[in-house]
């Protein structure tokens, strides 16, 4: 694996700070520490993503095929523990996970308590394709009026999503990463609509 932890993680943070801050906006980090290899079925933007998001302070889970294999990578390089579903800081769903399992994971994820929002799950899915064509639109902090996007397999995750994020300021954040490397983030209180057709 060739990655320079340092400058290759701030590079990505400042990356998913810029997306959570501008809902719908899609940044690509293909670039960063493209030499690493892939681990099991992780794409290497969602690795970069991990080293990026953990630490010793919190704990993950992640869901795939090669869980166990990447979860045991993930714990040697951050110090983070992998731990259960519900206990989870930050989730991670590859792209090889079952589509009926994802309802699930917003049914179990952290959403925080009303003194302690900030103690809710992040969840990070991997999927086949982000754009701004117009399928969703976006609306909430950081949009001007609304953000039109296209996330493909959305339809498995936008009403578990809206239920989880249904009692601010509790709720869940999202970030998604596609297969060339883009990242679009949706933190709790941005809302989802199906575009409307004119």
């Amino acid at each position: 694996m060739v990655i320079d932890v340092v400058h290759d993680t701030q590079e990505v943070f400042r990356t998913f700070l810029h997306c959570m801050s501008r809902p719908g906006t899609i940044k690509n980090i293909d670039d960063i520490g493209n030499q690493m290899e892939q681990l099991g079925n992780c794409r290497h933007a969602t690795f970069l993503g991990a080293m990026t998001l953990l630490d010793a302070e919190v704990r993950f889970h992640i869901i795939g095929e090669n869980a166990a294999e990447i979860e045991e990578v993930l714990s040697a390089y951050t110090l983070s523990k992998a731990t259960d579903l519900h206990k989870a800081d930050y989730i991670f769903i590859l792209q090889d996970v079952q589509p009926q399992m994802i309802g699930e994971v917003f049914n179990q994820a952290k959403k925080g308590t009303l003194t302690n929002p900030q103690q809710s799950a992040t969840i990070i899915i991997e999927m086949e394709k982000l754009s701004n064509d117009p399928q969703l639109t976006l609306h909430g902090p950081g949009i001007k009026t609304k953000e039109n996007v296209q996330i493909t397999a959305s339809e498995l995750w936008v009403s578990g999503r809206a239920k989880a994020n249904k009692e601010y300021p509790l709720g869940v954040d999202m970030i998604l990463i596609d297969h060339q490397s883009n990242i679009m983030c949706l933190p709790r209180t941005t809302i989802i609509d199906n575009c409307e057709v004119s």
